[in-house]
């Protein structure tokens, strides 16, 4: 059988095959254990990440080559009579090289976004911020985008398409599209904007001018995700955030200050109500110990002394429930000490004029 040429180069098309297989397994192994040991050796997790995103996709890269040499032995044995297997292995061809462009654009795209995430975190651990699940998203999608419209390009030209005329349209189609979505470019430029000032980051609490408050749950290419206290999702575009003034309650940090007003009569221990509200700050898990708690005379109320506890929660989230959990405690606090909370008071008086006596 071996006699027979077509048969012989089959053969040794497959044996080429199964080699591309046994290669391509050896090298992923190889990346896995020996070159991956090396690796985490280094101070930088950069060759790391390169290392991760080659393992995973060599093994296809290596048999796609191995099929080509394939079928290039395989055409060898054949003559003009054999149309039909020569159809069939052009048509392999085809999808050899598209599958192998594939790869090779989706392993940039992968080395590009994993350079790029290694950038952000070298950044966020120097400038103590978290800016990678910001950026990443929004220049993954235009770094993938881009990577398309070439591999498109280059498997057109590799099959003798003329693009030129694909370009130019591209162009034209692009400029419409521009002048047609003029608020939707724009929107796109101010995410940029946000991403790089970063005026607030994916998992901020911030304030909007309308007065709305929530938490930033995604930055993307048109809009803002903002989650509120309803469990609501308020999607803003971009620009409204950029040409506004907007809170953010998480920077600098995550601390809130807590203010609590507490009346107490004339005549009250003002230094012995102090003390206590001390306290009680001072025994609160959630409370700031720097700065530290004050308490300060506020107000000469028309019933009252208005007393107010100036304090900083360590978490903005906690403040509400701090400010509920203090004025519960300085209530009951104030009872057992004696201490008068008034409240306010009315008297009316009728008096009765003569007329009404003489009725």
């Amino acid at each position: 059988m071996l006699n027979d040429p077509i048969i012989k180069h089959l053969t040794i098309a497959l044996i080429i095959l199964a080699a591309a297989i046994v290669v391509g397994q050896f090298l992923r192994r190889f990346l896995t254990s020996l070159l991956g040991k090396v690796l985490k050796a280094t101070r930088t997790s950069l060759d790391d990440r390169i290392v991760e995103v080659f393992r995973v996709r060599i093994r296809g890269i290596v048999i796609i080559i191995g099929g080509f040499q394939a079928v290039r032995e395989v055409r060898n044995a054949l003559t003009a009579e054999h149309n039909t297997l020569l159809l069939l292995l052009s048509y392999i061809d085809i999808v050899l090289y598209f599958f192998l462009v594939l790869i090779l654009f989706r392993l940039a795209g992968k080395t590009i976004t994993a350079v790029l995430e290694w950038y952000m975190d070298e950044v966020s651990s120097k400038t103590n911020s978290n800016i990678t699940p910001t950026v990443i998203p929004m220049v993954s999608k235009i770094v993938n985008i881009v990577l398309v419209l070439i591999a498109t390009m280059v498997v057109l030209d590799h099959f003798s398409v003329n693009i030129g005329g694909l370009v130019v349209s591209l162009g034209v189609g692009s400029l419409a599209v521009a002048l047609a979505a003029q608020e939707t470019v724009a929107n796109m430029i101010s995410g940029f904007v946000i991403l790089i000032d970063q005026p607030f980051r994916v998992g901020d609490r911030i304030r909007l001018p309308s007065g709305e408050e929530g938490d930033v749950t995604a930055i993307g290419l048109r809009s803002t995700r903002i989650l509120n206290y309803e469990n609501n999702l308020l999607v803003v575009p971009n620009t409204d955030l950029v040409k506004n003034k907007v809170i953010n309650f998480s920077f600098p940090n995550h601390s809130m200050r807590v203010m609590v007003d507490v009346n107490v009569a004339y005549g009250a221990d003002i230094e012995k109500a102090r003390q206590i509200i001390l306290a009680l700050a001072g025994q609160h898990p959630d409370i700031a110990r720097d700065p530290s708690p004050e308490v300060l005379l506020s107000q000469f109320g028309e019933t009252s002394l208005q007393i107010k506890l100036i304090a900083r929660a360590t978490e903005f989230i906690q403040r509400a429930n701090v400010e509920a959990v203090l004025r519960e405690q300085i209530y009951n606090a104030f009872v057992a000490a004696g201490i008068e909370i008034p409240f306010m008071q009315r008297m009316v008086q009728i008096t009765h004029t003569d007329e009404a006596k003489a009725s």
